[in-house]
């Protein structure tokens, strides 16, 4: 009976483990990549020897971080809760144990999330206001008025709700309302990412809106899918099926709308639509941007491959399969640490 229940206990907690070691791990190739950009584009933090004081040289380092760890469990949150109401679907019905599990992890995610987007609020008013953050308390009304930090704040808010309020989620119609609360809070953040003043941030950030959702779907689909899929291999072809349909039109819009978001930004900083492949051979945002480009493009391809040569005989192509995943989520990690240093790219 004890050698049993220890068996138990210990397959529960093996998928736990795996989890963290597998979002380390991803939070490391990211946050290399991330680093490794950024001094690449000369766009890693520098304190200004203005001689008036600031917020330090490591709070400008903290926020990229915290941004990536904030997009790492966005990723997570929405492939967990993409599994519970799309991968693993039951039709508006009581979630099975997978789905139990997914929910319990998309909350968990969400509270990393949250605590991040605040934790980013703070270091984006202390920089933004080159203010020290333990004088920020002074100059509060001022860092509210600052949109990127409002932003932040309505975001870690929502969070919060999420994932208070999914944790106790029995079926997968009230996983789809935290799916719906996800989705907007991807867009406070989305709507701020460029600077205002630019003439053509309306096409830029409206298109950087469906980039953020339809790539966040796409990512944490994936890792949903080797979360989840790998836990029933009867059931794995239907789930492999449902992704493979959400990965298509996923990687579709990402292309589309990351194409339209970049060409804005792009006439944006170079003073017009003509001076877009200018900008994009000369300036360090367009080598970052090409990058990210060309990792997505990668993951096009494997994609392609998969429907055309795994997905229909998993059982012939075994582990092949699942090498070629862990490659995806690897090209993945690099695209997200290219996506938050062209973030701090100007």
């Amino acid at each position: 009976m004890t050698t049993t229940r220890a068996t138990r206990v210990a397959r529960h907690r093996v998928p736990g483990g795996r989890l963290v070691a597998g979002g380390t791990l991803a939070v490391g190739v990211a946050a290399v990549t991330m680093v490794i950009a950024l001094y690449s584009a000369g766009s890693e933090p520098k304190t200004a020897d203005d001689g008036l004081g600031g917020p330090g040289l490591l709070v400008e380092w903290l926020l990229p971080f915290f941004r990536l760890l904030a997009t790492m469990a966005t990723v997570g949150c929405a492939g967990a809760l993409l599994a519970a109401v799309v991968l693993l679907r039951t039709d508006g019905g009581p979630l099975g144990m997978q789905g139990r599990r997914a929910i319990r992890d998309a909350s968990n995610a969400a509270i990393i999330w949250a605590v991040s987007s605040f934790a980013g609020a703070i270091l984006t008013a202390a920089i933004l206001l080159a203010t020290p953050i333990n004088l920020l308390r002074l100059r509060l009304d001022d860092a509210l008025a600052v949109p990127e930090v409002k932003s932040l704040l309505i975001t870690g808010i929502l969070v919060v709700a999420l994932a208070v309020g999914i944790r106790r989620a029995e079926t997968a119609s009230g996983a789809g309302l935290g799916v719906l609360v996800a989705i907007a809070a991807l867009v406070p953040n989305a709507l701020t990412a460029f600077p205002r003043n630019e003439s053509y941030v309306v096409l830029a950030g409206a298109a950087l809106v469906i980039h953020v959702i339809a790539a966040t779907t796409w990512v944490g689909g994936l890792a949903g899918l080797v979360r989840y899929g790998r836990a029933s291999r009867a059931g794995l072809p239907l789930v492999l099926e449902r992704f493979s349909q959400v990965a298509l039109l996923s990687s579709i819009a990402v292309l589309l709308s990351g194409l339209i978001s970049a060409a804005g930004r792009l006439a944006a900083k170079g003073g017009g639509f003509d001076k877009v492949l200018d900008v994009l051979t000369s300036d360090a945002y367009g080598a970052l941007l090409l990058a990210k480009t060309v990792a997505f493009l990668i993951l096009i391809i494997g994609g392609w491959f998969h429907r055309r040569h795994t997905i229909g005989d998993i059982d012939a192509t075994g582990s092949r399969f699942w090498q070629l995943i862990a490659g995806e989520l690897f090209i993945m990690a690099v695209a997200i640490g290219l996506s938050i240093a062209l973030a701090q790219t100007i």
